[in-house]
């Protein structure tokens, strides 16, 4: 009996850990490519593969808390290196010049919006009669 309410308690407790990490996206007009990562433990970076095959966009997926950096190669030519940060909300990327960094994931409350009411509801003129 004690050992099955033993075991009911760590498997409670393992569910309460859940990470809340927010997935980025990395985009530029050039082509990107050779990434590298300092702590590869702490975030996973991958090229977006479009039909296009422009090579020109990469995901950011956390997978801990953490900071780290990412190197990646523009154009062939010139090295960019970005700071990221993962905490338990949010990503966050140091802004680079000619870069645009984008969150996957919505964060609260950016989608809540009230539709108009019909007619004749609060005192609109009915279409209905």
């Amino acid at each position: 009996m004690i050992k099955k309410i033993f075991i009911l308690l760590i498997i409670l407790f393992t569910l309460q850990s859940a990470e809340a990490f927010e997935d980025c996206i990395i985009t530029n007009d050039g082509r990107l490519s050779d990434i590298s990562i300092e702590h590869n433990d702490v975030v996973d970076v991958y090229p977006l593969i479009t039909i296009m095959n422009d090579k020109n966009t990469l995901i950011v997926h956390p997978l801990k808390i953490g900071k780290t950096r990412v190197c990646v190669l523009k154009n062939n030519k010139e090295k960019v290196m970005f700071n990221i940060e993962v905490t338990e909300e949010k990503t966050i990327i140091d802004e680079i010049k000619d870069f645009d960094i984008l969150t996957i994931d919505a964060p609260p409350g950016l989608y809540d919006y009230k539709l108009d009411l019909p007619p004749g509801i609060n005192g609109g003129k009915s279409w209905i009669n």
